[in-house]
């Protein structure tokens, strides 16, 4: 018995090892399938399923692909080529923005082999969906969802595309974080180009001068905080803040790091930060039009401030004038303000004269940081920045000092203008008309004539009520018999404007008698100046009062000693140019006295109070403008002569 019963154990442990490797046996069974008509194993009916969808979408046929792909699993759901079939149909059909059907295809792989290293893939095929639907906080949502758990190429493909959805939403602070991840992440050479591409234009374009100040208190790799070192460098740079900026350009260079965009972009920056701050506190730059239409008035102004800087005195000068001729072009103008920081090294510049060359001047002048004193009439040269001066006559100068006059001296109250339609009459207009009213005068009436115009009849009469005589019928009823067709001049105003040039005046002013305009002031601006206004206007224009900046035989500063100087050296008689340059020379080499560096300087020049000069008495304010006392002159008879202040 004992025996019979050992025979039967061995017998069920043979029965059960042969079923359990049956089992197993059954288990690796290849499975058949009938395809199109044949008995063939589900292998060799996929590999003829993927080779026509290859060859259709060789041949562009997608959607046929895509049906073939997607078919796959319908043959062994169990093939590890199943899931990958479903994703090669979801992405072709992403290809063909069938976004619905893309996303039916992804999440069939995500339910059915959640697993699988194609579910990864399929994951972040979703999130992409929603990118191509612009369903962006759905995408950022999704890939932060999912990031964490992702490794390798597949981490960083994903903090890449979060970067892109932070980008297209304006997040770019959450972008650069993304991006940086996706740089670090990516293993491939041409990947980590692309991250790095996109990170470069958010850290260049996005990121205000606050958020890298924030961010480089993180952690990233080398090329990331070297990026970010340098595009702060450079913004600290266009603030002129370069001793900031050169020390964050140092920590780039001292890196090493092998990113040849970056290295040279820091070392191109460290020369051209030195190059600007180094500086010889004893030169001055000057850019003038010293050739071409304009060339003679440039060079009354350099004869000006050479003479200020003592350049034909017998003792040698303290200071080194660098000359440009800007030949009244304002792109050379520029280039010349940068050759003079960055090659001569100069303290302070003096010029440009003319006001398109003096505003592109004062743009580089200004991002450099260098002190600039425009001898333009340019009214709004000074809001370029805190370091761009004005040392002109300006509009407002002039309108301020001559209304002031005629109202408080001469008592007058109510105005007429008439003025040329071009830039010097129409600024002198304004500045008039805006200093009468905020000196509580009227302006009765206000005509203006073109620049070439000779006679000016209809523009008198329309001052004087004798041009629309329509609107004077019941004034003209009450008049003589022998007046009504020629009624007299209605004569609200006790003085007239006339901002041009003596030419023009010495015609106004006869004309202005003959319609029977007597006894009224005739103001004017510095374009009055020059002994052509008394042989040309003669006994018309006697009486006149005028504004300028410059008198030979003022009584203004040292006036009669500089026009000495200047007979002697020049020959002829100085004009206000060539006083402007003398009076700018001085107020600059003044700023330049005890100053270590350029800031120095633009703080001096803004605490210059009552510099007599020869133009008048100067003083600044933080508008950069010069408040100026000017010449109140007066024609008298066959001479001018100062009005008395």
């Amino acid at each position: 018995m004992k025996r019979g019963k050992k025979h039967s154990l061995r017998r069920s442990i043979a029965y059960a090892v042969v079923a359990g490797i049956a089992a197993v046996l059954a288990g690796c069974v290849t499975r058949m399938v009938n395809y199109q008509g044949v008995h063939m194993s589900a292998s060799r009916a996929i590999d003829l399923v993927e080779q026509k969808a290859e060859r259709r979408e060789a041949r562009k046929d997608y959607r046929g692909a895509v049906e073939l792909y997607a078919s796959i699993p319908s043959i062994d759901t169990r093939s590890s080529r199943a899931p990958y079939g479903l994703l090669k149909a979801a992405d072709l059909a992403l290809h063909m923005d069938a976004y619905g059907q893309a996303s039916s295809y992804y999440r069939a792989v995500i339910d059915s082999y959640a697993g699988s290293d194609y579910a990864d893939d399929a994951r972040i095929g979703v999130n992409v969906v929603a990118m191509r639907e612009k369903k962006f906080t759905d995408a950022i949502a999704g890939f932060n969802a999912i990031v964490h758990g992702l490794s390798g190429e597949r981490k960083g493909r994903a903090y890449f595309l979060l970067g892109e959805s932070c980008y297209d939403t304006g997040a770019y602070r959450d972008a650069f974080e993304a991006l940086a991840h996706a740089s670090a992440h990516f293993e491939s050479d041409k990947e980590k180009e692309l991250a790095r591409l996109l990170l470069r234009k958010v850290v260049r374009e996005r990121l205000a001068e606050a958020d890298l100040q924030q961010l480089l208190q993180g952690s990233y790799g080398t090329y990331v905080m070297s990026l970010l070192r340098l595009k702060l460098a450079q913004d600290l740079f266009s603030s002129n803040k370069y001793r900031q900026a050169l020390d964050l350009v140092n920590a780039v260079i001292a890196s090493g790091i092998s990113a040849p965009d970056v290295m040279n972009s820091a070392v191109s920056l460290r020369r051209e930060i030195a190059d600007i701050t180094q500086v010889d506190m004893t030169s001055v730059g000057c850019i003038l039009p010293l050739s071409g239409d304009f060339g003679p008035y440039g060079q009354q102004v350099l004869n000006g401030i050479e003479l200020a800087l003592g350049l034909f005195s017998s003792t040698a000068s303290r200071y080194t004038l660098y000359i440009m001729d800007s030949r009244g072009i304002p792109e050379l103008a520029a280039r010349e303000a940068s050759e003079l920081v960055k090659k001569d090294h100069v303290a302070a510049v003096i010029g440009p004269l003319l006001n398109s060359t003096a505003q592109e001047a004062a743009y580089k002048l200004q991002g450099y940081g260098v002190p600039m004193v425009s001898l333009s009439q340019k009214s709004d040269i000074t809001a370029t920045g805190d370091y761009i001066f004005q040392d002109s006559l300006t509009p407002e100068d002039q309108a301020q000092n001559i209304v002031s006059y005629a109202m408080v001296s001469l008592g007058i109250k109510q105005f007429a203008v008439l003025y040329p339609e071009s830039t010097y009459g129409e600024d002198m207009m304004r500045a008039f008309v805006k200093q009468v009213i905020g000196h509580g005068g009227m302006i009765t009436a206000l005509e203006g004539y073109s620049p070439a115009e000779t006679d000016f009849k209809t523009q008198i009469k329309k001052l004087v009520g004798t041009y629309y005589l329509d609107l004077r019928k019941q004034d003209i009823k009450k008049l003589p018999a022998d007046q009504k067709d020629h009624p007299p001049p209605l004569i609200d105003f006790s003085a007239i404007f006339i901002p041009d040039y003596y030419e023009k005046v010495a015609m106004i002013a006869p004309q202005l008698l003959y319609y029977d305009i007597n006894n009224v002031q005739l103001l004017g601006g510095n374009g009055w100046s020059g002994e052509g206004l008394i042989r040309m206007g003669g006994r018309y224009v006697d009486g006149a009062v005028y504004t300028d900046g410059f008198f030979t035989q003022g009584t203004a500063g040292n006036t009669g000693p500089f026009v000495d100087a200047y007979r002697s050296l020049f020959h002829s008689d100085p004009n206000i140019l060539s006083a402007l340059g003398y009076d700018t020379a001085r107020i600059v080499t003044g700023a330049l006295y005890d100053a270590v560096n350029r800031m120095d300087i633009r703080n001096n020049l803004l605490g210059i109070k009552d510099f007599r000069g020869v133009t008048g008495v100067t003083s600044y304010s933080g508008s950069r403008v010069p408040v100026k006392r000017l010449y109140l002159l007066k024609v008298h008879g066959k001479k001018i002569v100062e009005v008395p202040r």
